[in-house]
Protein backbone atom coordinates (compact mmCIF):
# COMPACT_ATOMS: atom_id res chain seq x y z
CA UNK A 1 0.00 0.00 0.00
CA UNK A 2 1.14 3.43 -0.73
CA UNK A 3 1.56 5.85 2.21
CA UNK A 4 0.11 9.19 2.21
CA UNK A 5 2.97 10.56 3.78
CA UNK A 6 6.89 10.80 3.35
CA UNK A 7 9.06 9.38 6.22
CA UNK A 8 10.30 12.59 6.96
CA UNK A 9 6.67 14.63 6.67
CA UNK A 10 5.30 12.09 9.10
CA UNK A 11 8.56 13.02 12.13
CA UNK A 12 7.60 16.35 12.04
CA UNK A 13 3.88 16.14 11.98
CA UNK A 14 4.27 13.75 14.99
CA UNK A 15 7.31 16.59 16.48
CA UNK A 16 4.12 18.99 16.05
CA UNK A 17 2.01 16.65 17.96
CA UNK A 18 4.50 16.81 20.88
CA UNK A 19 4.73 20.09 20.88
CA UNK A 20 1.05 21.21 20.98
CA UNK A 21 1.07 18.43 24.31
CA UNK A 22 3.90 20.08 25.61
CA UNK A 23 2.69 23.75 25.25
CA UNK A 24 -0.83 22.30 26.95
CA UNK A 25 1.25 20.83 29.54
CA UNK A 26 2.59 23.85 30.70
CA UNK A 27 -0.42 26.27 30.33
CA UNK A 28 -2.03 23.92 32.53
CA UNK A 29 0.34 23.92 34.94
CA UNK A 30 0.95 27.76 34.89
CA UNK A 31 -2.66 28.49 35.27
CA UNK A 32 -2.92 25.75 38.34
CA UNK A 33 -0.48 27.33 39.84
CA UNK A 34 -2.41 30.89 39.18
CA UNK A 35 -5.56 29.68 40.36
CA UNK A 36 -3.81 27.96 43.69
CA UNK A 37 -2.40 31.55 44.55
CA UNK A 38 -5.44 33.49 44.20
CA UNK A 39 -5.81 34.52 47.98
CA UNK A 40 -9.50 34.07 47.57
CA UNK A 41 -9.54 30.81 46.14
CA UNK A 42 -7.06 29.21 48.54
CA UNK A 43 -8.95 30.51 51.66
CA UNK A 44 -12.30 29.36 52.52
CA UNK A 45 -14.74 30.07 55.64
CA UNK A 46 -13.90 27.87 58.80
CA UNK A 47 -17.19 27.00 61.20
CA UNK A 48 -15.04 28.11 63.80
CA UNK A 49 -15.27 31.73 62.72
CA UNK A 50 -19.42 31.66 63.16
CA UNK A 51 -19.18 29.93 66.70
CA UNK A 52 -20.04 32.23 69.55
CA UNK A 53 -16.95 31.57 71.18
CA UNK A 54 -17.62 33.69 74.61
CA UNK A 55 -21.09 31.62 75.05
CA UNK A 56 -19.86 28.52 74.27
CA UNK A 57 -16.48 29.07 76.20
CA UNK A 58 -19.02 30.01 79.70
CA UNK A 59 -21.04 26.87 78.53
CA UNK A 60 -17.53 24.61 78.55
CA UNK A 61 -16.35 25.68 81.82
CA UNK A 62 -19.50 24.82 83.19
CA UNK A 63 -20.03 21.33 81.52
CA UNK A 64 -16.00 20.77 82.72
CA UNK A 65 -16.41 20.37 86.20
CA UNK A 66 -19.47 18.33 85.91
CA UNK A 67 -17.82 15.83 83.67
CA UNK A 68 -14.72 15.49 85.88
CA UNK A 69 -17.36 15.05 88.64
CA UNK A 70 -19.06 12.55 86.58
CA UNK A 71 -16.26 10.12 85.80
CA UNK A 72 -14.55 10.31 89.50
CA UNK A 73 -18.20 9.11 90.43
CA UNK A 74 -17.92 6.40 87.81
CA UNK A 75 -14.72 5.46 88.77
CA UNK A 76 -16.10 4.66 92.98
CA UNK A 77 -19.14 2.82 91.07
CA UNK A 78 -17.17 0.59 89.62
CA UNK A 79 -15.48 0.32 92.29
CA UNK A 80 -18.25 -0.58 94.58
CA UNK A 81 -19.40 -2.91 91.69
CA UNK A 82 -16.54 -4.80 91.67
CA UNK A 83 -16.51 -5.35 95.58
CA UNK A 84 -19.96 -6.55 95.04
CA UNK A 85 -19.25 -9.04 92.58
CA UNK A 86 -16.00 -10.37 95.07
CA UNK A 87 -18.77 -10.47 97.78
CA UNK A 88 -21.53 -12.46 96.19
CA UNK A 89 -18.48 -14.75 95.02
CA UNK A 90 -17.55 -15.09 98.71
CA UNK A 91 -20.83 -16.13 99.81
CA UNK A 92 -21.50 -18.36 96.63
CA UNK A 93 -18.73 -20.20 97.54
CA UNK A 94 -18.88 -20.21 101.47
CA UNK A 95 -22.89 -21.29 101.05
CA UNK A 96 -21.69 -24.24 98.73
CA UNK A 97 -19.34 -25.34 101.72
CA UNK A 98 -21.56 -24.98 103.99
CA UNK A 99 -24.30 -26.85 102.22
CA UNK A 100 -21.81 -30.24 101.48
CA UNK A 101 -20.26 -30.00 105.37
CA UNK A 102 -24.05 -30.14 106.57
CA UNK A 103 -25.06 -33.02 104.08
CA UNK A 104 -21.51 -34.86 105.48
CA UNK A 105 -22.91 -34.32 109.37
CA UNK A 106 -26.67 -34.35 108.80
CA UNK A 107 -25.92 -38.75 109.44
CA UNK A 108 -24.06 -38.17 112.84
CA UNK A 109 -25.47 -35.53 114.86
CA UNK A 110 -27.96 -32.88 115.07
CA UNK A 111 -26.88 -30.39 112.63
CA UNK A 112 -29.27 -27.60 113.51
CA UNK A 113 -27.49 -27.65 117.24
CA UNK A 114 -24.30 -27.84 116.36
CA UNK A 115 -22.20 -25.04 116.98
CA UNK A 116 -20.31 -25.15 113.64
CA UNK A 117 -23.59 -24.54 111.88
CA UNK A 118 -24.27 -21.99 114.24
CA UNK A 119 -21.16 -19.97 113.67
CA UNK A 120 -21.40 -21.16 109.59
CA UNK A 121 -24.28 -19.29 109.36
CA UNK A 122 -23.30 -16.10 111.56
CA UNK A 123 -20.72 -15.98 108.83
CA UNK A 124 -22.77 -16.20 105.81
CA UNK A 125 -25.12 -13.60 107.69
CA UNK A 126 -22.37 -11.32 107.88
CA UNK A 127 -21.93 -11.95 104.55
CA UNK A 128 -25.64 -10.68 103.22
CA UNK A 129 -24.98 -7.63 105.22
CA UNK A 130 -22.17 -6.94 103.72
CA UNK A 131 -23.49 -7.48 100.31
CA UNK A 132 -26.33 -5.31 101.08
CA UNK A 133 -24.42 -2.06 102.88
CA UNK A 134 -22.09 -2.34 99.17
CA UNK A 135 -25.28 -2.37 97.33
CA UNK A 136 -26.87 0.30 99.05
CA UNK A 137 -23.52 2.39 98.73
CA UNK A 138 -23.85 1.96 95.00
CA UNK A 139 -26.89 2.46 94.48
CA UNK A 140 -25.74 6.43 96.28
CA UNK A 141 -23.15 6.49 93.55
CA UNK A 142 -25.99 5.77 90.88
CA UNK A 143 -27.89 8.84 91.75
CA UNK A 144 -25.03 11.13 92.27
CA UNK A 145 -23.97 10.32 89.04
CA UNK A 146 -27.80 10.30 87.48
CA UNK A 147 -28.12 13.83 89.54
CA UNK A 148 -25.03 15.04 87.36
CA UNK A 149 -26.05 14.38 84.20
CA UNK A 150 -29.20 16.18 84.65
CA UNK A 151 -27.61 19.26 85.82
CA UNK A 152 -24.94 18.43 82.56
CA UNK A 153 -27.81 17.81 79.70
CA UNK A 154 -28.83 21.55 79.93
CA UNK A 155 -26.09 22.65 79.37
CA UNK A 156 -24.68 20.61 76.45
CA UNK A 157 -28.21 21.02 74.92
CA UNK A 158 -27.20 25.08 74.81
CA UNK A 159 -24.33 24.01 73.57
CA UNK A 160 -25.40 22.23 70.70
CA UNK A 161 -27.66 25.29 69.78
CA UNK A 162 -24.85 27.16 69.41
CA UNK A 163 -22.52 24.36 67.24
CA UNK A 164 -26.18 24.15 65.19
CA UNK A 165 -26.49 28.28 64.89
CA UNK A 166 -22.75 27.99 63.87
CA UNK A 167 -23.44 25.35 61.26
CA UNK A 168 -26.23 27.35 59.70
CA UNK A 169 -23.94 30.21 59.80
CA UNK A 170 -20.90 28.40 57.71
CA UNK A 171 -23.32 26.65 55.24
CA UNK A 172 -24.42 30.31 53.99
CA UNK A 173 -20.64 31.68 53.92
CA UNK A 174 -19.72 28.32 52.32
CA UNK A 175 -22.71 28.69 49.39
CA UNK A 176 -21.60 32.14 49.05
CA UNK A 177 -17.79 31.42 48.91
CA UNK A 178 -18.52 28.68 46.28
CA UNK A 179 -20.36 31.05 44.32
CA UNK A 180 -16.99 33.63 44.51
CA UNK A 181 -14.74 30.98 43.69
CA UNK A 182 -17.12 30.04 40.75
CA UNK A 183 -17.32 33.33 39.36
CA UNK A 184 -13.63 34.31 39.84
CA UNK A 185 -12.79 30.74 38.20
CA UNK A 186 -15.08 31.90 35.13
CA UNK A 187 -13.49 35.35 34.78
CA UNK A 188 -10.25 33.38 34.21
CA UNK A 189 -12.26 30.41 32.20
CA UNK A 190 -14.42 32.19 29.82
CA UNK A 191 -11.81 34.03 27.98
CA UNK A 192 -9.96 31.15 27.43
CA UNK A 193 -12.87 29.12 25.98
CA UNK A 194 -13.37 32.36 23.78
CA UNK A 195 -9.87 32.34 22.61
CA UNK A 196 -10.06 27.97 21.85
CA UNK A 197 -13.17 28.91 19.91
CA UNK A 198 -11.53 31.68 17.38
CA UNK A 199 -8.48 29.94 17.59
CA UNK A 200 -10.74 26.12 16.70
CA UNK A 201 -12.38 28.41 13.51
CA UNK A 202 -9.19 30.30 11.75
CA UNK A 203 -6.38 28.53 12.94
CA UNK A 204 -6.54 24.92 13.63
CA UNK A 205 -5.35 24.32 10.06
CA UNK A 206 -2.88 27.50 9.61
CA UNK A 207 0.91 27.05 9.56
CA UNK A 208 1.03 27.77 13.62
CA UNK A 209 -1.47 25.00 14.40
CA UNK A 210 0.57 22.89 16.89
CA UNK A 211 0.25 26.24 18.99
CA UNK A 212 -3.21 26.12 18.26
CA UNK A 213 -4.88 22.96 18.99
CA UNK A 214 -2.09 23.17 22.14
CA UNK A 215 -4.08 26.58 23.86
CA UNK A 216 -7.19 24.40 22.62
CA UNK A 217 -6.58 21.30 25.02
CA UNK A 218 -5.36 24.19 27.77
CA UNK A 219 -8.80 26.03 27.28
CA UNK A 220 -11.11 22.12 27.49
CA UNK A 221 -8.95 21.30 30.56
CA UNK A 222 -9.51 24.29 31.93
CA UNK A 223 -13.08 24.29 31.61
CA UNK A 224 -13.59 20.72 32.74
CA UNK A 225 -11.25 20.47 35.35
CA UNK A 226 -10.68 23.72 36.63
CA UNK A 227 -14.72 25.40 36.28
CA UNK A 228 -16.92 22.32 35.69
CA UNK A 229 -16.37 20.36 39.26
CA UNK A 230 -16.96 23.81 40.90
CA UNK A 231 -20.59 24.24 39.46
CA UNK A 232 -22.88 25.44 42.20
CA UNK A 233 -25.39 22.54 42.46
CA UNK A 234 -28.41 25.07 43.03
CA UNK A 235 -30.22 21.50 43.66
CA UNK A 236 -28.56 19.78 40.80
CA UNK A 237 -30.72 21.68 37.90
CA UNK A 238 -27.54 24.15 37.20
CA UNK A 239 -25.22 21.48 36.47
CA UNK A 240 -27.86 19.38 34.82
CA UNK A 241 -29.10 22.11 33.05
CA UNK A 242 -25.63 23.09 31.52
CA UNK A 243 -24.90 19.53 30.26
CA UNK A 244 -28.68 19.71 28.64
CA UNK A 245 -27.21 23.26 26.82
CA UNK A 246 -24.40 21.83 26.10
CA UNK A 247 -25.57 18.54 25.16
CA UNK A 248 -28.44 20.26 22.33
CA UNK A 249 -25.29 23.03 21.16
CA UNK A 250 -23.41 19.71 20.15
CA UNK A 251 -25.97 17.80 18.51
CA UNK A 252 -27.26 20.95 16.29
CA UNK A 253 -23.58 21.36 15.27
CA UNK A 254 -23.17 17.86 14.85
CA UNK A 255 -26.32 17.82 12.98
CA UNK A 256 -25.33 21.02 10.82
CA UNK A 257 -22.04 19.92 9.95
CA UNK A 258 -23.61 16.15 8.60
CA UNK A 259 -25.81 18.64 6.51
CA UNK A 260 -23.32 20.45 5.22
CA UNK A 261 -20.89 17.28 4.35
CA UNK A 262 -23.79 15.69 2.45
CA UNK A 263 -24.36 18.96 0.55
CA UNK A 264 -20.43 19.75 -0.27
CA UNK A 265 -20.43 15.73 -1.52
CA UNK A 266 -23.07 16.41 -3.72
CA UNK A 267 -22.06 19.41 -5.04
CA UNK A 268 -18.68 17.64 -5.97
CA UNK A 269 -20.31 14.33 -8.10
CA UNK A 270 -21.85 16.88 -10.06
CA UNK A 271 -18.70 18.54 -10.66
CA UNK A 272 -16.17 17.70 -13.85
CA UNK A 273 -13.43 15.08 -13.13
CA UNK A 274 -10.94 16.73 -13.44
CA UNK A 275 -11.75 19.80 -10.84
CA UNK A 276 -13.14 17.28 -8.59
CA UNK A 277 -9.32 15.50 -8.63
CA UNK A 278 -8.04 18.95 -8.42
CA UNK A 279 -10.23 19.67 -5.23
CA UNK A 280 -9.23 16.44 -3.58
CA UNK A 281 -5.92 16.55 -1.80
CA UNK A 282 -2.87 14.24 -2.89
CA UNK A 283 -1.92 12.44 0.43
CA UNK A 284 -6.04 12.48 1.85
CA UNK A 285 -6.26 10.41 -2.18
CA UNK A 286 -3.31 8.06 -1.08
CA UNK A 287 -4.70 7.40 1.95
CA UNK A 288 -8.73 7.03 0.92
CA UNK A 289 -7.12 4.33 -1.96
CA UNK A 290 -5.05 2.87 0.51
CA UNK A 291 -8.47 1.85 2.48
CA UNK A 292 -9.95 0.57 -0.34
CA UNK A 293 -11.87 3.85 -0.32
CA UNK A 294 -13.08 6.73 -2.90
CA UNK A 295 -11.70 9.50 -2.40
CA UNK A 296 -14.72 11.78 -3.34
CA UNK A 297 -17.79 9.78 -1.78
CA UNK A 298 -15.39 8.14 0.67
CA UNK A 299 -17.69 5.19 0.12
CA UNK A 300 -15.60 1.63 -0.04
CA UNK A 301 -15.52 0.34 -3.14
CA UNK A 302 -15.18 -3.27 -3.24
CA UNK A 303 -13.32 -5.37 -6.03
CA UNK A 304 -16.01 -7.03 -8.98
CA UNK A 305 -15.12 -10.34 -9.97
CA UNK A 306 -13.59 -10.49 -13.70
CA UNK A 307 -14.22 -6.35 -13.51
CA UNK A 308 -11.28 -4.04 -14.01
CA UNK A 309 -12.55 -0.79 -11.79
CA UNK A 310 -11.46 2.52 -12.91
CA UNK A 311 -14.28 4.81 -11.56
CA UNK A 312 -16.37 4.56 -8.08
CA UNK A 313 -19.43 3.01 -8.71
CA UNK A 314 -21.02 5.40 -6.33
CA UNK A 315 -19.99 8.72 -7.68
CA UNK A 316 -18.36 8.06 -10.36
CA UNK A 317 -14.75 9.55 -9.67
CA UNK A 318 -12.03 8.37 -11.94
CA UNK A 319 -9.47 6.57 -9.37
CA UNK A 320 -7.27 4.35 -12.06
CA UNK A 321 -6.35 5.55 -15.45
CA UNK A 322 -3.87 4.53 -18.14
CA UNK A 323 -0.91 5.55 -19.21
CA UNK A 324 -0.34 7.28 -22.50
CA UNK A 325 3.22 6.00 -22.92
CA UNK A 326 3.83 2.51 -21.87
CA UNK A 327 -0.05 1.58 -20.94
CA UNK A 328 0.31 0.34 -17.46
CA UNK A 329 -2.68 1.13 -15.33
CA UNK A 330 -1.77 2.80 -12.19
CA UNK A 331 -3.53 5.20 -9.50
CA UNK A 332 -5.13 8.33 -11.24
CA UNK A 333 -3.82 10.70 -8.82
CA UNK A 334 -0.44 9.95 -9.32
CA UNK A 335 1.37 12.83 -10.80
CA UNK A 336 3.64 10.06 -12.69
CA UNK A 337 3.62 7.27 -14.03
CA UNK A 338 5.31 4.36 -11.81
CA UNK A 339 6.81 2.42 -14.85
CA UNK A 340 7.86 4.59 -17.29
CA UNK A 341 7.99 8.61 -15.25
CA UNK A 342 5.91 9.57 -18.02
CA UNK A 343 3.79 12.86 -16.62
CA UNK A 344 0.27 12.85 -16.57
CA UNK A 345 -0.55 16.05 -18.34
CA UNK A 346 -4.43 15.92 -16.86
CA UNK A 347 -2.47 16.48 -13.57
CA UNK A 348 -1.76 19.81 -11.58
CA UNK A 349 1.55 19.14 -10.06
CA UNK A 350 3.05 17.15 -13.29
CA UNK A 351 1.77 19.60 -15.48
CA UNK A 352 3.58 22.83 -13.33
CA UNK A 353 6.67 20.39 -13.48
CA UNK A 354 6.40 19.69 -17.02
CA UNK A 355 5.99 23.37 -18.14
CA UNK A 356 8.92 24.38 -15.93
CA UNK A 357 10.92 21.75 -17.89
CA UNK A 358 10.04 23.34 -21.09
CA UNK A 359 10.89 26.93 -19.73
CA UNK A 360 14.13 25.69 -19.33
CA UNK A 361 14.85 24.16 -21.99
Amino acid sequence: MYQQLRAPERLFRLGQWVVAFLFAFFLIKVGASLIADLPLLSTGPQQSDFLDQRSAQQVQQQILPLEQSIAELQKYAELSQERLLRSQDEYSKDKQSFDNWRAARGSTEQAENNPEVISRVRKLDEQLKKQTAISSELQQWQKKIEAQRDRLQPLQQQLNALNNQANQAYEQALYHSSLKAFAIRLLFVAPLLIAAIWLFRRHRNSQHWPFAWGFIFFALFAFFFELVPYLPSFGGYIRYGVGALLTFLGGKALMHALQQYLERKHQEQTAPQEERKQEIRYEKALESMAKGQCPGCERGMPGIEGAVLNYCMHCGLKTHEVCSQCGLRHNAFFPYCPACGSAAAAHPRAATVTQESKNQA
